[in-house]
């Protein structure tokens, strides 16, 4: 099986497009936009600006809970989730490999196209032919532990719960303990968590896959006494997934359906709360914490796919997953969830689809990078609102 150092290898390809390039250089001046609107706003105008992010939060929670399929209903949600269609199986997949989860994907991507193009076809009363030829989603959300899965990243609990000077280190508590027990602890996995081999871990990227490992697993055999860690660098895999199963599904298809790129959001199910503090973004209003789960990883330039967009479609997927990858009860396993638009020209007003693929930055989804990018935008929004003077709203109740 490949390990995660392997597949990682490939990262260095990306950074020498010129796409690529373009963006990073792009989010650095955004940023920088951002970063001048801390320095120069008052509390009041801070707060002014945090409220009002805080109620687009808000617009996509309550999206999301429109954007679980029902029955008979094939668009069911609002814009990026308005095609919302589960990748199901009978069974938990069992995963060998990166290669073996991509080549299940675009499998289930060419399957769910075919399934539902005629109905959408019907549905739609424009020409769809160009957008049937890219496939009917831009992208799919899955599951971290999937991710998981695929790359080996296993370890018997021995491993990583022992005594550390006096303390029985629990990593699902490790923000509980000393510095010193913490840094010793650490020092102690790297020499025991094989699967990270040739991946050059921080101290917090290794507590962050611990304190997001999971007890409960798939019923295979394999996983028999054995943690299952969260996985790290999720921008940078999903860039990679992205590229893959854009390639396998146009290979597979003779080119009948050709993305021009696909989104991928990997995220957790579990609450953000301990993964903000190892992060250091705890309590920071400058890094705010999405409630309900952990965001881990995007592809594409933030304007390609939008920070709350990934939010959004990580609360319909978790939904709609319900814990069916480790459940034996319903014989419906839900590994990833597709995404497609309610209209053709929908996707191209909401999404950038020639650059769903690019590699957003390294490492995993920060809320403070992603929040620097937004401010200037929110502050155009305050500025581009145009003066009124309320009062004419009471005269017009008058007679």
């Amino acid at each position: 099986m490949q390990g995660i150092g392997d597949y990682l290898g490939e990262v260095g390809s990306i950074g020498i497009s010129a796409r690529q390039k373009d963006w990073l250089s792009k989010l650095e001046r955004q940023i920088a936009g951002g970063r001048e609107i801390l320095k120069e706003s008052s509390k009041s105008e801070m707060d002014t600006l945090n409220q009002l992010f805080w109620n687009w939060v808000r617009t996509e929670e309550l999206k999301a809970w429109y954007g679980e399929p029902e029955k008979k209903s094939l668009f069911q949600g609002t814009s990026v989730t308005a095609l919302t269609i589960p990748g199901e199986f009978e069974t938990p997949l069992d995963l060998k490999g990166m290669e073996k989860l991509e080549e299940a994907i675009a499998d289930s991507f060419i399957e769910n196209h075919r399934r539902y193009e005629s109905q959408i076809r019907g549905a739609i009363v424009e020409n769809v032919d160009h957008w049937m030829s890219e496939g009917a989603f831009y992208g799919f959300a899955i599951a971290s532990k999937v991710i998981s899965q695929a790359l080996g990243l296993t370890v018997p609990n021995g491993d990583v719960v022992f005594d550390v000077d006096g303390f029985t280190v629990d990593p699902h508590e490790i923000t509980t303990y000393p510095d010193e027990v913490r840094y010793a602890y650490f020092e102690t996995c790297l020499d025991r968590l094989t699967c990270f081999d040739g991946v050059e871990l921080l101290v917090r990227e290794l507590e962050s896959s611990l304190v997001l490992a999971d007890i409960s697993k798939p019923n295979l055999a394999v996983y028999e006494d054995q943690l299952m860690l969260a996985p790290v660098r999720c921008n940078e895999i999903c860039s990679l997934i992205s590229r893959h199963v854009t390639d396998l599904i146009r290979d597979k298809t003779g080119g009948e359906i050709s993305p021009r790129s696909l989104m991928v959001t990997i995220f957790d199910t579990d609450t953000p709360n301990t993964y903000h503090q190892i992060n250091g973004y705890y309590g920071k209003t400058t890094a705010p914490m999405l409630p309900g789960i952990t965001l881990l990883g995007a592809s594409g330039g933030i304007e390609a796919f939008r920070w709350l967009y990934a939010y959004r479609v990580g609360l319909v997927s978790q939904k709609i997953m319900k814990s069916s990858l480790y459940s034996q009860v319903n014989n419906s396993f839900v590994p990833f969830v597709f995404y497609g638009v309610l209209v053709e020209r929908d996707a191209e007003i909401l999404l950038d689809l020639d650059n769903l693929d690019l590699l957003r930055y390294r490492g995993q989804i920060s809320p403070y990078i992603e929040y620097l990018y937004l401010l200037p935008k929110l502050k155009n929004y305050l500025k581009a609102t145009s003066d009124r003077d309320l009062s004419e709203d009471l005269n017009n109740i008058r007679l």
